[in-house]
C-alpha cells in the first residue's frame, strides 16, 4: 500500500477487507480490496476471475476497474469509490416514508442499464443486493453495481451450477440445485424493485424460511397507490418474479416497460458523462 493512505475500513468478509484510500500524489479516493492468498489457492484464482471480469466490464453504472497486483502475499484491487454509501443505506435512512416514483424508476433503470451491459458480455452477477449498489455523483443520485466477488462469465451451455449468493435474493432454480443463468439476476432484479417500493426485502427470515416463501409461489404486492404507475411497476415485478426462469423478461424487455422507457429520457442526458 505504499502509494496510498488508509482512510478508513469500509468493511470484510469472506472474500477479503475493503478499505478507503486516498492516492500520495493527488489526495484521489479510490478503493482498495485486499485479498489474503497462497499462490495455489483457489482463493487467488477467485480474486483473478473477478479481476478478469472487472476489466471486461466499461460502464458508467458499475464501479470501475483502475488496477490489481500482489505484494507480500497479498492481492489488491483497486478500484472507483463511490462516495454515497450504498442503496442499503439509503432505504434505512428514507424508513418510515416512502421513495417517489421517480426516485425509484431513476435507480432502478440505472440498476438495469448495468445489468443489461453485464449480461451481453455474457456474465452473471450472482450477488445483486442493496448492499453491492452503490450511490454516488454530486446528488447522491448515480448508481453503481460492485462487488464481482462471486460472479461468473458463463461458456458452452451457458449455464452455471454451484449455489452461491445472498440467500434473500436467490432464484428458485438456485434454490433447487438446478443449473441457472442470467435470469437469475432478473430474479434478483424483481427482489430489488419490490424493496425499492416497500422499503422491506420480498424475502425475509432465516434460509429455511426464505426457501419455503420461494417454494411457496406467494409473493408479497406494493402498495400501488402509493405510485402513479404503480400497477406497471407491480406487473414487472411479479414478470421478474416468474417461478420458471424463460419465463421471465430479460433487460432488454425490460426496458421496453413504458415507465422504464420514459425514464431513459430523464436519465440519459447525464448516464455518460457521471461526475465521480
Amino acid at each position: 500500500m505504499g502509494s496510498f493512505n488508509i482512510l478508513d475500513k469500509l468493511g470484510s468478509g469472506t472474500f477479503g477487507t475493503v478499505f478507503l484510500c486516498e492516492r500520495k500524489h493527488n489526495k484521489v479516493k479510490i478503493v482498495l480490496k485486499e485479498i489474503k492468498v497462497d499462490i495455489h489457492s483457489n482463493q487467488l484464482l477467485s480474486a483473478k476471475n473477478e479481476v478478469s471480469i472487472l476489466k471486461s466490464l466499461n460502464h458508467p453504472n458499475i464501479v470501475q476497474y483502475y488496477d490489481s497486483y500482489i505484494s507480500n502475499g497479498i492481492f489488491y484491487i483497486v478500484m472507483e469509490y463511490a462516495s454515497k454509501g450504498t442503496l442499503h443505506e439509503l432505504l434505512n435512512n428514507t424508513r418510515p416514508n416512502y421513495l417517489p416514483q421517480s426516485t425509484i424508476m431513476c435507480i432502478f433503470c440505472q440498476i438495469l442499464n448495468a445489468l443489461n451491459h453485464i449480461h451481453e458480455k455474457n456474465i452473471i452477477h450472482r450477488d445483486l443486493k442493496a448492499e453491492n449498489i452503490f450511490m454516488t455523483g454530486l446528488k447522491g443520485d448515480v448508481v453503481k453495481i460492485g462487488d464481482f466477488g462471486i460472479s461468473k462469465t458463463l461458456f458452452n451451455d451457458g449455464k452455471a451450477h454451484t449455489v452461491i449468493g445472498t440467500t434473500n435474493y436467490l432464484a428458485p432454480e438456485m434454490c433447487d440445485g438446478h443449473p441457472y443463468d442470467i435470469k437469475s439476476d432478473v430474479w434478483a432484479l424483481g427482489c430489488l424493485l419490490y424493496e425499492l417500493c416497500a422499503l422491506e426485502k420480498m424475502f425475509d427470515g432465516s434460509i429455511s424460511n426464505v426457501v419455503l416463501a420461494v417454494a411457496s409461489g406467494h409473493r408479497k404486492q406494493i402498495n400501488i397507490n402509493l405510485y402513479e404507475d404503480g400497477l406497471q411497476i407491480q406487473t414487472m415485478i411479479d414478470a421478474m418474479l416468474q417461478r420458471n426462469p424463460t419465463d421471465r423478461p430479460d433487460t432488454l424487455t425490460l426496458m421496453k416497460y413504458p415507465v422504464v422507457f420514459t425514464t431513459y429520457y430523464t436519465i440519459g442526458t447525464y448516464l455518460g458523462c457521471i461526475q465521480p
